[in-house]
């Protein structure tokens, strides 16, 4: 028989919004790696998974109104059904996790030509003489009815697939593929001063996302938009919409003045430049991670306060599934303990890393997977994996 000591336990987070996104396009993860790193998000109080599931590499979302999309994917294997993103979605709900996907636009979107009708993708050139096409290079053209026809349609769809009230909607590194699918393009420039925007792209953007907005609000008003902080530099984000701040990584800054800017304007923010979990170095990286601040950036308490949290990000370029949990955790875990504590308890990465070697060897007795945070240590209970026996 057990006995447990009566306890109150007085416990508050300090950010609402406490994230992980990771990448399923560049290497595909299966339904159960997504599902372990929920678990995982979970025992380490986070409570948002943004899911950024497509990108120029592939398409693995199956659309039900546009099935053809997943032309893009790597393989027919590599998709997840309406199913299985359901049961992601309830296996994330039961853990207090929300799940935030992302489809970026309007760049990005290389993969969506395979299946997207014709129109809804730019054709991209070297130069403005229309010389040669760029098959590879990906832009959807706004400009045309088609794109914002098929947008409604595919959005409004997802949007009862992932019924958060939230919604990534992308806006990340459009002046990649800026010159070759619309400044040389002479259709789209000639639609773009047909439809009064002259040449500026920053005008059609702006356009472009207040379009989405009415789009993801006309069935659920209180639906809200996130956006990578490129949509902000030029007034294209619209009202209302959630800065998601990624560039500065170890520029502290650029970070900085990053944060003042967004939250002047209004706008709610949420941080991951010193957080990307891809960006890894030998030794024990995760001190960086810890002391990395939301609120480091001159501003008044009003616009602090509009600093909702914080995402540690793992881009999947050089990441699958084989390797995905070592390099995330303990790692992640710094980030969470930064979002959740009172900072006054949080300023100092020397008196956490006990408290980080000790969780690392919780997650190892659970059977994860996990890191050493630290110089040579040990657990009581060495990781010891059911691998077969030689």
């Amino acid at each position: 028989m057990w006995w447990l000591r009566p306890a109150d336990i007085i416990d508050e987070p300090r950010f609402p919004w406490r994230g992980v996104m990771l990448d399923t396009a560049r290497h595909f993860l299966t339904v159960g790696m997504i599902k372990q790193q929920l678990d995982l998000m979970a025992q380490n109080k986070f409570n948002v998974f943004h899911w950024h599931i497509v990108d120029h590499e592939a398409f693995p979302y199956t659309s039900t109104r546009f099935p053809e999309l997943t032309k893009g994917a790597y393989t027919p294997k590599h998709v997840y059904t309406v199913e299985e993103i359901k049961g992601i979605v309830e296996f994330a709900r039961l853990r207090g996790i929300r799940v935030v996907v992302e489809f970026d636009t309007p760049g990005h979107t290389a993969s969506w030509r395979a299946g997207a009708p014709a129109g809804v993708i730019a054709d991209c050139y070297t130069d403005a003489t229309d010389s040669k096409i760029m098959p590879f290079a990906g832009l959807l053209d706004p400009t045309q009815n088609i794109t914002l026809q098929f947008l409604k349609e595919f959005l409004e769809e997802a949007q009862g697939v992932f019924p958060d009230d939230y919604i990534h909607l992308g806006g990340e590194e459009v002046d990649e593929f800026l010159t070759p699918c619309w400044l040389n393009n002479k259709g789209f420039m000639e639609r773009m001063r047909t439809l009064k925007f002259g040449n500026s792209t920053d005008k059609l953007q702006q356009a472009f996302f207040q379009t989405l907005i009415e789009i993801i609000t006309h069935k659920k008003p209180e639906k809200r938009a996130v956006l990578w902080e490129e949509a902000f530099y030029s007034s294209a984000a619209p009202k209302n919409s959630i800065a998601q701040v990624w560039r500065g990584w170890q520029n502290q800054k650029t970070i900085s003045e990053t944060l003042e800017k967004v939250t002047a304007a209004g706008h709610q923010a949420i941080l991951s430049s010193c957080w990307y979990l891809n960006y890894i170095s030998y030794g024990p990286d995760w001190q960086y991670l810890y002391n990395c601040e939301p609120h480091n950036f001159n501003g008044t308490d009003e616009q602090k306060d509009l600093v909702i949290g914080g995402e540690a990000a793992f881009w999947g370029e050089y990441v699958d599934g084989a390797s995905l949990t070592p390099l995330m955790w303990p790692r992640a875990s710094a980030v969470a303990e930064r979002l959740w504590s009172d900072p006054a308890a949080t300023k100092n990465a020397d008196d956490a890393w006990p408290r980080l070697h000790e969780h690392r060897c919780r997650l190892l007795l659970r059977g994860y997977a996990v890191q050493p945070p630290n110089t040579p240590d040990y657990c009581l209970d060495p990781w010891d994996p059911p691998y077969p026996q030689y």
